[in-house]
């Protein structure tokens, strides 16, 4: 999978248009919701013979969350798992936030040939003032003279109901009602840790917490899996406090000694 400024995908199009299917979304944490739309932008690319799955989400969150549920790698590589051909990260500035939908679907027109979209029940897209809806979107684009379908996916429910979405995901981390996660994205919360320095210190690494720009859980224990880079995991210990976030390894999990640990993530399993 091709990851591209949301500018340098439009660049390539104008140049060379493809029959593209296309999703749009903020994607953060890669819920079963997300899945569903992401394995129903598979389908249509098999089903309509496109030359391309491409979608579009956002460095940061245009909704002005605090705190993200993953960083753009992790959402990258949970993407990728479907076959997604180009992921176009748009720079959500002040300019991008005064776009009108209609002025969206112009752009997005300018670079392919759209013949299908995924999106969500509740997919907006567009400023405020002048937004659009999935089934805008159908018709912003036939009148630019593309046969497209657009699917609509339904919303993903828990078996209490409860329809998964990043909100409530942040709502049950806020909680530190971690072990209800794999149901609602199919693995434990995970913290990127390859951006983060760290430094060791008695059978613990360190990291600030200044540093992570990711939604944290509760202070307290929890029960975790430390991953490193070359696909190694380990079980381990995180404490959360106010300043640091402190990862107590098994002597196992230091075999390196003094050599610098590449670590790559932190899955956080259950409170103590």
């Amino acid at each position: 999978m091709r990851i591209l400024s949301f500018s340098e995908y439009i660049d390539e199009g104008k140049k060379n248009p493809l029959r593209t299917v296309f999703s749009i979304g903020v994607f953060d944490g890669v819920h079963f919701g997300h899945k569903a739309i992401l394995e129903d932008l598979r389908r249509l690319k098999k089903e309509s013979g496109a030359e391309c799955s491409a979608v579009f989400t956002f460095s940061t969150n245009p909704k002005g969350r605090k705190g993200d549920l993953d960083t753009l790698r992790l959402r990258a590589e949970n993407i990728a798992e479907y076959d997604v051909d180009v992921l176009a990260v748009i720079d959500f500035s002040t300019d991008f936030s005064m776009i009108t939908a209609v002025g969206f679907v112009d752009m997005l027109s300018s670079s392919m040939i759209a013949i299908g979209a995924a999106v969500g029940d509740d997919f907006r897209f567009g400023n405020p003032h002048e937004e659009g809806s999935g089934r805008d979107l159908g018709l912003l684009l036939r009148r630019k003279g593309f046969d497209c379908t657009i699917d609509i996916v339904d919303s993903v429910l828990t078996e209490d109901g409860e329809k998964i979405s990043s909100t409530y995901m942040r709502q049950m981390i806020n909680k530190g009602e971690l072990g209800c996660i794999p149901g609602l994205s199919g693995q434990f919360y995970r913290v990127d840790l390859v951006p983060l320095p760290y430094r060791s210190c008695s059978g613990e690494l360190i990291i600030s917490r200044a540093l992570i720009h990711q939604l944290l859980p509760p202070l307290g224990t929890y029960d975790a899996a430390l991953l490193f880079r070359d696909g190694k995991r380990t079980v381990c210990t995180a404490l959360l406090s106010e300043d640091f976030l402190r990862v107590a390894l098994p002597s196992s999990g230091m075999d390196n000694g003094k050599e610098e640990l590449l670590l790559d993530s932190l899955y956080l399993e259950k409170r103590r």
